[in-house]
């Protein structure tokens, strides 16, 4: 895994590229821009940070090839393929295992241990340093506490897409990784006992560092205490925890992080409205734009190649005057008839804002996500009731009035409302085919499209609850560099 990890670096971390002499040879070249000589002060280190900020990209790909959101609608129930479409997608979209490079699994695996990599190579330039005044070890905590928090999200998330069983404390999940690898070394993945420690471990140690008083703690383009504590809570429900203490900082965060009403619901995609934001990604002009992962250029008729399947839309419009039909789905959008394979349904999440055509800021974390946990916690407690009432508050907050109360009679009905409510919140924020993996497996769903989504690609319409490939597979190019790892089952 190690050779793999150094493999993926971009051009962006050039700087950070030409290290110590272990990595590769004991020859320096003179002139090298090690990281004795990249890193030297508080500024230097900022620098690093800001780096592996930009190195991490759920929204990266385009063209039929993608990361984390494409992957999780390609994958799952919530696309159909466009007016535009000329194939784009449809090898992922038909569950054909590929381990090569522009594929889902080879893409977040790569992009994450990239970004791990930029870490730890900070890290370990900071471990070189000695500060001397109270305002630069203040400030180089602050930075150290921000880099742990992203390290403990990626480590998180490869864990979420290539661990079979989040809950079985001994089987395999991921190679957790907190040095600069050497290009000789080889590893096995780590169990789930080991990464869930090891993931912990990071976003505690991170929360001690943080500074609440600095000038970057109450912006959600910035880890903060309160990302750390929005992260402890998702490990803890993958972990199969529901205890009072994550339940009281699911509370602490909807308190401070008050749920979007409907206008500003609409306008916190149009990068406006930070209301119920916990952390997102910056996108300024230049980035990537998430847009391209459904459109060649912009949000237009036919010009979409992945547009909202008909069986979204249909779940989008079950509440009168539900504020995430009109966000997802576009004002320029033809609806022929009810399921119509001809339906033009393109996708308005990511319009473009003030960085361009189809940039948008990325909402990772946000309050409606802590809602909706809470009330998953609630349902596993055997508070039927109060699951339902919190479901119900949400809904309430995106119609704008008084939805119909749920009736919860079972944990299964809860869950199956709760994933529900999921698909609507979240659909095309790279959710949805981790939330069929982790709340389906519970219930017995798998995914399930309609005919006449799944035959715009002539594909499967179906994907059962126990399929193999609801795990990713590790990809080809670290199967070659790493003779110790083992694939997951079925590949």
């Amino acid at each position: 895994m190690k050779k793999y990890i150094l493999k993926t670096l971009g051009i962006a971390a050039i700087f950070m590229i030409a290290v110590a002499c272990e990595d590769a040879t004991d020859v320096v070249q003179e002139g090298e821009l090690n990281e004795q000589a990249a890193f030297q002060s508080v500024a230097d280190l900022q620098t690093g940070l800001n780096g592996a900020y930009a190195a991490y990209g759920p929204d990266f790909g385009g063209n039929g090839t993608g990361d984390g959101i494409y992957a999780n609608a390609i994958l799952s129930d919530n696309l159909k393929a466009g007016q535009a479409s000329n194939g784009q997608g449809a090898q992922a979209y038909s569950y054909i295992v590929n381990f090569a490079g522009g594929t889902p699994s080879n893409s977040i695996w790569s992009n994450r241990y990239a970004t791990i990599n930029r870490v730890n190579r900070v890290l370990r330039a900071m471990g070189n340093l000695t500060f001397t005044t109270q305002s630069d070890i203040d400030e180089s905590n602050h930075i150290k506490g921000q880099l742990l928090g992203l390290r403990a999200l990626a480590h998180f998330d490869l864990f979420e897409y290539f661990t079979v069983d989040y809950q079985d404390p001994n089987s395999l999940a991921i190679i957790n990784v907190d040095f600069v690898p050497l290009t000789s070394d080889s590893f096995e993945r780590n169990t789930v006992a080991e990464t869930i420690a090891f993931i912990k471990a990071d976003l505690e140690e991170a929360n001690t560092l943080l500074d609440p008083s600095n000038a970057t703690a109450n912006t959600p383009i910035f880890i903060s205490r309160d990302f750390i504590k929005a992260m402890q809570i998702k490990l803890a429900v993958d972990e199969g925890s529901f205890d009072a203490q994550t339940m009281t900082m699911a509370n602490q965060l909807l308190n401070d992080y008050p749920l979007a009403n409907q206008v500003q619901y609409a306008t916190m995609y149009l990068d406006a409205d930070n209301t119920e934001v916990i952390f997102k990604l910056a996108r300024v002009n230049g980035d990537n734009g998430v847009g391209g992962l459904f459109y060649f250029n912009q949000v237009m008729p036919s010009d979409g190649f992945l547009e909202i399947s008909n069986q979204l839309l249909n779940e989008l419009s079950e509440l009168p005057n539900d504020i995430r039909r009109s966000v997802n789905l576009a004002p320029a959008s033809t609806i022929v008839g009810l399921n119509d394979p001809t339906n033009e349904l393109l996708i308005n999440k990511y319009p473009g804002g003030a960085g361009g055509l189809q940039v948008n800021d990325i909402k990772l974390i946000r309050a409606s996500e802590i809602q909706l946990l809470k009330a998953e916690m609630q349902a596993r407690n055997g508070m039927l009731p109060q699951a339902a009432q919190t479901v119900q508050d949400l809904r309430d907050a995106r119609t704008g009035s008084a939805s119909p109360a749920p009736n919860y009679g079972s944990l299964n009905v809860a869950l199956t409302d709760i994933l529900k409510e999921r698909r609507k919140e979240f659909c095309f924020e790279g959710k949805r085919f981790l939330d069929i993996k982790r709340i389906g497996s519970d219930i017995g769903l798998g995914v399930s499209r309609l005919p006449a989504d799944c035959g715009t690609f002539d594909a499967p319409c179906d994907l059962a609850v126990n399929d193999f490939r609801f795990t990713l597979a590790i990809p080809q190019a670290e199967l070659d560099g790493n003779n110790a790892i083992t694939q997951n089952p079925g590949y």
